[in-house]
């Protein structure tokens, strides 16, 4: 009985996310805060509608792939579940971004 009145006395660690986790959040957020800010942009851009047309069909695409990466990101995130894996994932269409660009440099 004593056991279980001092059990009970016990206050509960506040919870704090891993920082893995909160890594494949934060990113996430940056994806959607980019991606949107990008669309807004060039909608109200002022261009031909071919032009602002064919920048928003690649930019659909972007997010295409991107969304492939990330959502199974999230999905491991939120279930706390292979969080290397995640944040991997996370970081991949950034990575791939970042290759393109600099293959296109050279």
């Amino acid at each position: 009985m004593a056991e279980i009145a001092a059990r009970s006395t016990q206050t509960a660690k506040p919870t704090t996310l891993p920082p893995m986790r909160r890594a494949v959040f934060a990113l996430t957020l940056a994806y959607v805060i980019l991606f949107t800010w990008a669309w807004i942009d060039t909608v109200n851009a002022s261009m031909d509608a071919a032009g602002r047309g064919m920048a928003l069909g690649f930019m659909t695409i972007g997010i295409g792939i991107t969304a492939l990466f990330v959502i199974p990101a999230l999905i491991m995130a939120l279930n706390n579940k292979a969080l290397k894996w995640a944040l991997g994932l996370a970081l991949t269409p950034a990575a791939l971004l970042l290759f393109a660009m600099m293959s296109s440099v050279v």
